[in-house]
């Protein structure tokens, strides 16, 4: 039986826990907040961000993809250290962030990846389309 595995599936288990990962490292190595601090400001609990660190959670934050979004990271990282955004914003800016990385078609690098069998079948899922 072939995975089928969509989009959305990437981002929830590959995505999201990327984005956190490199929050969880920005607010402790450049802001200097302890892990109750972290956990605190993101709503996990200090385990959740000690696994973060030890990349037993969000494990993808290396890959190459997820470099070409690591300024937009580091300014919400700013923000949320700063106490500039509320729990709303800071959900916006998530949100912000996954869409900028589905217009750069990098949702779909990672869809690829996961879903190998899709490159013969010409999958444009993942890629935006004209509204027109």
């Amino acid at each position: 039986m072939i995975s089928v595995r969509p989009p959305c599936e990437v981002v929830v288990k590959d995505v999201l826990p990327a984005i956190r990962a490199m929050l969880v490292k920005k607010l402790i190595e450049r802001h200097e907040l302890s892990q109750i601090e972290v956990a605190r400001k993101l709503g996990i609990t200090q385990p959740a961000v000690s696994q973060y660190l030890r990349m037993h959670r969000g494990v993808g934050r290396n890959n190459t993809v997820f470099k070409k979004i690591e300024k937009r990271v580091q300014k919400l990282a700013d923000e949320i250290a700063h106490g500039k955004l509320k729990r709303k914003q800071v959900i916006e800016r998530y949100c912000l962030i996954c869409r900028s990385m589905g217009r750069g078609e990098l949702i779909c690098l990672l869809h690829m990846r996961s879903a190998p069998y899709l490159r013969g079948e010409g999958c444009r899922v993942c890629l935006p389309r004209d509204r027109s």
